[in-house]
């Protein structure tokens, strides 16, 4: 696929073609809630494709996130180019879904958190309400409290969290963010490698040793990605929380604990995060299950899923390998049609302890290749914190210091415990032997 993409190493630092950009949407975004509107849709959407495109190929977003840091180079923000082109692709096909697919204007509805169904707003179209709705549908991704989204009003399973412990929880975060990151760095020292990164198969090692580590990189690569989504997450909730005066339904979780799923369809509709989940279901699912029915929905959903992920891989700007970046999220689409056809042959749906080993197992194993290639491309090597205030590596040295003390502590011991048992021995056998004579 590489072959029909262009060369990004040549992109320039300046992000001044966002902001052209960013108001074209907007305006296609207000244009989506006014009525008697599709011709100006219809003229808006090539200008607006032409301007993504433009800024995915000239725009090197982690060289000018670095010149605006002050950093010397990007090596240590390569990570940003990749969420970049990845907003870029959802920008483009929600202004496409925008001029072609809504067949009334969308509404934003008025949410509370004891409304059983979320209503439509009865307020009049004014100047003022538009341009807000506007701007929230600009940074909305999963639709809640607009009419286009199936799910727009989540519910909390339990009392939405207040302010001081939505902080505390991001503070939290961050701190087993960087653990986890710094836990990559110690296992696989080639990672953090700069420019360029490194590979999570260490080749001085054996076979087992290597494959050993890298799951265990892999597994912390996992928990970072995690974290980093659930990190940034929190910074929007607390800004729109706190700065916008935003109700607690506008900010329900966004993964519900992942490492407790029981099978894949499990992990990936509901616990893994739905930010993108509207934009697979509609250029996804809904034309795949068109023409293929079920089979067709699921391959169209991970399909699409996996070449957003690797024009996400692309805009590192260094390269991608569909295999290992799009391959994933396809593999992840065969083991949940696997599911679907266990539940035909027996009946029974994939759960319980065996359902999570097997999840864990398919996850970690297919998950490998690419936690290698974000290694190889880099992104592992990004920095998020200035030199010595990593609120994550304190933690994790204190630990291995510690599980080192108590290391020599027992060879003390066992060492001490291992003399005295060969000094009774020797008594034990100049007994036996003098008494024998």
């Amino acid at each position: 696929m590489d072959d029909f993409l262009p060369d990004l190493s040549l992109r320039h630092s300046s992000a001044l073609a966002l902001i052209p950009l960013s108001l074209t949407y907007y305006a296609l975004g207000v244009l989506a809630i006014l009525p008697n509107t599709f011709l100006f849709r219809l003229l808006l959407q090539p200008i607006f494709l032409w301007q993504a495109w433009g800024c995915v190929t000239s725009i090197d977003f982690s060289a000018w996130l670095a010149q605006s840091l002050g950093l010397q180079n990007s090596d240590s923000t390569r990570l940003w180019g990749s969420p970049f082109v990845m907003g870029m692709c959802c920008m483009a096909l929600r202004s496409f879904e925008w001029t072609f697919m809504i067949k009334e204007p969308i509404r934003k509805y008025d949410l509370t958190m004891d409304q059983d169904a979320p209503k439509v707003s009865r307020k009049p179209l004014s100047i003022s309400s538009v341009l807000l709705d506007g701007l929230d549908l600009f940074f909305n991704l999963r639709g809640i409290g607009w009419s286009w989204s199936p799910q727009p009003s989540l519910r909390w399973t339990t009392a939405p969290p207040s302010i001081l412990s939505l902080f505390a929880s991001f503070l939290f975060r961050v701190t087993m963010f960087d653990a986890s990151q710094y836990l990559i760095h110690l296992a696989c020292p080639a990672v953090s490698s700069k420019p360029g990164g490194g590979s999570i198969f260490d080749p001085n090692l054996s076979l087992l040793p290597r494959i050993a580590l890298a799951a265990f990189a892999s597994i912390c690569g996992g928990v970072w990605t995690y974290l980093l989504l659930d990190t940034l997450y929190h910074v929007a909730a607390l800004i729109g929380r706190v700065v916008c005066r935003q109700p607690a339904s506008h900010w329900p979780p966004i993964s519900h604990r992942p490492w407790l799923s029981t099978s894949l369809h499990e992990f990936w509709s509901y616990r893994w995060h739905q930010l993108f989940r509207h934009i697979f279901v509609t250029f996804g699912a809904r034309p795949g299950g068109a023409l293929l029915g079920q089979p067709g929905a699921l391959i169209g959903a991970f399909a699409v899923s996996a070449v957003l992920h690797h024009f996400a891989m692309w805009g590192i700007g260094n390269g991608s390998e569909f295999g290992t970046a799009g391959g994933f999220f396809l593999l992840m689409g065969v083991g949940v049609a696997m599911e679907v056809g266990f539940k035909k042959v027996t009946g029974m749906r994939v759960g319980g302890f065996f359902g999570w080993l097997w999840t864990m197992l398919w996850v970690l194993v297919w998950g490998m290749p690419m936690i290698d290639a974000w290694g190889r491309h880099g992104m592992l090597a990004s920095e998020f914190f200035p030199t010595g205030r990593r609120p994550g590596k304190p933690l994790v040295d204190a630990v291995i210091g510690l599980s080192n003390v108590m290391a020599n502590r027992w060879d003390v011991g066992l060492g001490k415990l291992n003399e005295s048992a060969l000094q009774s021995m020797i008594d034990l056998s100049s007994t036996t032997f003098f008494d024998s004579s």
